[in-house]
């Protein structure tokens, strides 16, 4: 298994991609995904995960962008859900 090196992005731009995800139909959302693969086999620098017991610093920073990235996410599904029920 193998992790992805963090690379800072401008949050606006995330959210940018975010929101146009929103926009795609499906199918057009996993043609996205295929090529994000894509584009992350070929170019991505990637390093071996440490099977160690403890966790360092790293390992909490990317938990915690993982559970901050998700938790926008969701609150993102959550108002777009309200906002057609409304």
């Amino acid at each position: 298994m193998q992790a992805v090196r963090d690379r800072s992005f401008p949050e606006t731009h995330v959210k940018q991609i975010i929101q146009a995800l929103y926009a795609l139909p499906p199918e057009k959302v996993t043609e996205v995904w295929d090529f994000v693969a894509f584009l992350q086999d070929r170019y991505a620098e990637v390093e071996p995960v440490d099977a160690a017991d403890s966790w360092s610093d790293q390992d909490l920073h990317d938990l915690r962008q993982a559970s901050l990235a998700y938790a926008e996410s969701a609150l993102w599904a959550e108002e777009k859900d309200d906002a057609q029920a409304g």
